[in-house]
């Protein structure tokens, strides 16, 4: 599971599932999806942060909160549920202010009362935490020395782990065309993370179901090379990091 502050914790793919008209919509009232998660986003974390704050001693990270802020929270699936529906609570409350249809404005009711829910969910099974959170990392760099023959797709993922095989969420991912490629390498763009203790890479020749590439942990700094023999069909990831413990929220301060 990603980490509240990753990048792209919630996107307009997650939205459809809902509401597979989404973009139509979006398009014909020119409302803009992407701020709505935006807001989604920052009016639920800092409800987060308030709670976090307001529980003390009943989080192990209390003391360092303020400067850890939402780094160690997990986008359970129950509070990504509350993101998208509060992110869909805004877009149709815009898209009735726009044209004051009444099916816009049931939407926006009904989206508003699931997004409660979801956060009551949210309330009652806790947030979840991590002890030693390993971010999201960036697209990863993909460097090929092309030479000639026929035309090959190639998609790159890669992820931080840690020295108990935790993993973060995957990178977004790195697409390319390989023309009678000799030599393939992939290397991650950032600085790793202090829990990480290494990363893995994952790869497919297409978009989606990439599984992973290298059979044992890729050392901090170390760069991956495809094999002449390409790709092989390894796990699937892990679907990031699951919470370490959970933290029961202030039911005052969840109503208020």
């Amino acid at each position: 599971m990603a980490l509240f502050t990753d990048a792209d914790i919630i996107t307009l793919d997650d939205l459809l599932p809902f509401e597979s008209s989404l973009v139509q919509v979006a398009a014909s009232h020119n409302i803009d999806v992407d701020t709505k998660i935006n807001l989604a986003t920052s009016a639920i974390g800092e409800k987060l942060m308030l709670w976090l704050l307001d529980v003390r001693a009943s989080d192990p990270q209390w003391l360092n909160r303020r400067l850890l802020g939402l780094s160690t929270v997990v986008v359970i699936p129950v509070l990504q549920r509350w993101l998208c529906f509060d992110s869909l609570s805004r877009f149709f409350a815009e898209a009735y202010n726009v044209q004051l249809n009444t099916r816009f404005e049931g939407k926006w009711t009904e989206y508003k009362q699931q997004a409660s829910a979801a956060a009551d969910m949210v309330f009652m099974s806790g947030v979840g935490i991590v002890y030693n959170p390993l971010p999201k990392p960036p697209m990863p760099m993909v460097v090929a020395k092309e030479g000639s023959g026929s035309a090959e797709p190639l998609f790159i993922q890669t992820a931080w782990i840690d020295s108990h095989g935790n993993e973060s969420a995957l990178s977004p991912v790195n697409g390319l065309i390989l023309e009678g490629v000799s030599i393939v390498t992939v290397a991650m763009a950032e600085i790793a993370p202090p829990a990480a203790t290494g990363w893995n890479v994952y790869g497919s020749s297409m978009a989606n179901d990439l599984t992973l590439q290298n059979t044992s942990a890729l050392a901090l700094g170390q760069t991956w090379q495809l094999p002449i023999a390409g790709l092989i069909d390894g796990p699937a990831p892990i679907d990031g990091q699951q919470p370490n413990y959970y933290i029961a929220l202030s039911k005052q301060l969840q109503r208020g």
